[in-house]
Parts: C-alpha cells; structure tokens; sequence
C-alpha cells in the first residue's frame, strides 16, 4: 500500500485522505500544518497519521501532497528539495486550480514525478463532503506517471477524472470562479436588493435560491438560449431603463447588472440593431446621447 504525505492539510486535504483512508487504497503517514493543534485535528478528522508542525521532520513517502494556498505550494516543493525530504520516484501532487503542474517542476531535480489535480466541489464542510463526494469531477494534468496513479487513487475514492492542458488551467479555473463563487455572490446581491425594496429577509432567501433552482433545472434540461428568459430576452427596454434607475445609488448593484446584462446579449435572437441598443442602454450611452442633444438645444437658444 502506497505512503502519503501531506503538507498544508486544510479541508480539501482532509477530505480528500479521509476518503482514501476509508478505501483503504493507501496509507497516510505524516501530516504537517502550521501549528500542531491543526496537524492534530486534520489526524484526528482523518483517522491516520503523525502530526507535524515542521516540515523537516516529515519521513519519506511514495505520494506528498501539498494542499496549502496557491502561493506557498512552490516553496514547500523547494523546501522539500533543499532539505533531502524527497524521496526518488515518489509523486508530487498540488490542487491549486489555477496553477499548473509545472510550479513543482523543481521536484524533477530530485528524480520525482509531479501532477495537479483539482476537484471541482466546495469544501467547506469535509464531514458533508465526504459523503457527497461520489462523482466529483477533477481536473488532472502532469508527467503521464504521475497522472496515471494519481488518477487511478482519485478513481478509486469516487471522482469522475478529465484531463486538461496545464496551459489553460488559468482561464479554467476563472470560469469555476464564476460558477462557484460568483453564484454565492449573486444570491447576495438579489438578497440585498430585495430586502432593500421591503422583502422579508426569510421570504427573500427563498426567492432567490428557488430561481436560481429553476434557471438551472432550465439549463440542464433544455440549452441556455431556451432556458433565457426576462426583459433582455424580451429585448423590454422601458423595464431595463426602469432597472438601472432603481439601482443607480448602488454601484456594485449597477455594475453586475449591466456587466451581465450585457454578457447576456448573445443568448438572445435580437437582430443586431436591437442587440446595439440594447447594448447602448446598458453602457449608458443613450443617457449620454440624449444629454447631448439636450445641450446642443440649448446652445442654440
């Protein structure tokens, strides 16, 4: 059975081993966080492993995973390196889902094979995740040796593997942002508005997670074309002009609306001179147009 080490294990890390140790598919040997307390609670969630608080004191092993924040996983790698605690062959794996594998690419100095995998899921929660985990997909890309019994393990704890080119995992992982986070985001942002214009706050939740509910079950059933609805679809610009004036005392209310107004434009069927003005009233440009004139009117008085 395969050794592993990890370095950095929050709770991704610890949902992800948990699930590994429940499957028996391998061994968790040492845990290092940055305080002993914290490397304790990931051993006692995990049910397996030596605590550490110092990465000298971490002992060889076939897999090292390094789940710390983006801007750390570099150092660590080095520091595994500099200190001798690498052992030849072994695989080294980070999760980052903007980074690629490449930011551990110093490991091959030290005769090992490096990967990154990232699962696409919220963790949150790791007591609810790894019970919800079955299916989840992951982004995996690195050295085919690495990539194949990296991706044998993760097979093997429930997640569903798709391969992507280390080139892209920036503007990939954007596009998560925008699924996952800004999704948060936005059921904020139409909270606040409606508690604002006198909604119950209770009353409001439900509002909106019951349409963002529906807008999806739309989605997956139909396409995004057909599941649009609303005043862009409907091309209703007295309703998008009353919009904008209800949230102009609010830029970052404003700001999503027409940013994502406009992004909205290209799901409808507006022939391309409804879509331009369309597009000038979200950019304000027809507000623009008519002071304009107005001044040029009175220029001429």
């Amino acid at each position: 059975m395969k050794t592993i080490n990890c370095i950095g294990c929050g709770k991704l890390g610890k949902t992800i081993l948990k699930l590994i140790v429940d499957k028996q598919l391998a061994y968790v040997n040492d845990i290092v966080n940055q305080s002993l307390h914290s490397a304790r609670e990931s051993v006692k969630f995990i049910g397996q492993g030596n605590a550490l608080s110092k990465l000298d004191e971490i002992t060889p092993a076939d897999i090292y995973f390094i789940a710390t924040r983006d801007d750390a996983i570099q150092t660590v790698c080095e520091e595994l390196i500099r200190k001798n605690l690498l052992k030849p062959g072994s695989f080294i794996l980070h999760f980052s889902g903007s980074l690629s594998s490449d930011i551990l690419s110093s490991a091959r100095m030290a005769h090992c094979y490096i990967a990154s995998a990232h699962p696409v899921k919220s963790f949150s929660e790791p007591s609810i995740v790894v019970n919800t985990f079955l299916g989840t997909y992951i982004a995996l890309e690195g050295d085919q040796e690495a990539v194949t019994s990296i991706g044998d393990l993760l097979k093997g704890i429930g997640g569903t593997i798709f391969n992507i080119k280390k080139e892209n995992k920036r503007q990939y992982h954007a596009a998560m942002v925008i699924a996952n986070n800004y999704l948060t985001t936005l059921h904020f942002q139409a909270m606040k508005n409606l508690k604002n214009s006198g909604v119950d706050e209770k009353i409001a939740k439900n509002l909106v997670s019951m349409l963002m509910n529906d807008s999806l079950n739309n989605v997956n059933r139909l396409n995004h074309k057909d599941a649009l609805t609303g005043p862009i679809q409907r091309g209703d610009t007295m309703t998008i002009k009353g919009h904008m004036e209800a949230l102009k005392t609010d830029p970052t209310s404003i700001a999503i609306y027409t940013a994502l107004g406009k992004g909205t434009l290209s799901l409808t069927s507006h022939d391309p001179s409804k879509k331009k003005e369309l597009e000038d009233l979200l950019s304000g440009d027809q507000d623009m147009k008519h002071t304009s004139a107005i001044s040029n009117i009175r220029s001429h008085l």
